[in-house]
């Protein structure tokens, strides 16, 4: 039985986006939590729904998941 958005995304869309989405988080070098992780899933998931390549998916991904988890404060208004 599936239990998040996350593990519904990976059954629908396979390993492909999986191994993406692992290895930004892996990249990411700390914890990721999983609200981060369907946003990030959420993201990859609409970029690669447009044809880009898996290595374009992992750069703008980690761009993504950096500005998630390390937002630049000059862009939020703070």
């Amino acid at each position: 039985m599936l239990h998040c958005a996350y593990c519904v995304a990976l059954a629908f869309f396979g390993v492909g986006l999986q191994n993406i989405v692992d290895s930004v988080v892996r990249s990411y070098g700390a914890e990721v939590s999983e609200p981060a992780q369907e946003k990030l899933l959420n993201y990859i998931r609409l970029l690669a729904s447009t044809g880009i390549t898996n290595r374009q998916l992992l750069t703008f991904g980690r761009a993504y998941l950096k500005e998630i988890l390390e937002p630049d404060t000059r862009y939020t208004g703070c």
